[in-house]
């Protein structure tokens, strides 16, 4: 039984005839069309990350502009609120507030 099993070989079955034809044919077109496609499908990356690249800088540098300007006018109005509370707080008499001490002239300086 076992010399009967290595009599013929199992590869013959599997790709003989019209199915090993067509699946060789369909390797080969596969390969010639990775092997052609393959140049314009990095050309085509390289353009888009370029264009991309490109599109995300003026992006990026008028959403940055705009951010400043906002942080400007933002730190501007909080600049004028906190000039008023200083006056405001100027203005009123505070308690004096922390500790005397007295000189005692036997201690060394």
């Amino acid at each position: 039984m076992i010399y009967s099993q290595f009599q013929h070989n199992p590869m013959n079955n599997r790709f003989s005839g019209t199915r090993g034809w067509l699946a060789f044919v369909i390797g080969l077109a596969f390969m010639t069309l990775a092997l052609v496609a393959l140049p314009f499908l990095l050309l085509f990356g390289a353009i888009t990350f370029v264009a991309l690249s490109l599109f995300g800088r003026v992006f990026l540098k008028r959403q940055l502009a705009r951010f400043q300007k906002q942080q400007a006018n933002q730190e501007f109005h909080h600049q004028e609120e906190f000039q008023e509370t200083i006056f405001k707080e100027s203005t009123r008499a505070a308690p004096k507030q922390g500790r005397t001490f007295e000189h005692n002239p036997n201690e060394p300086v």
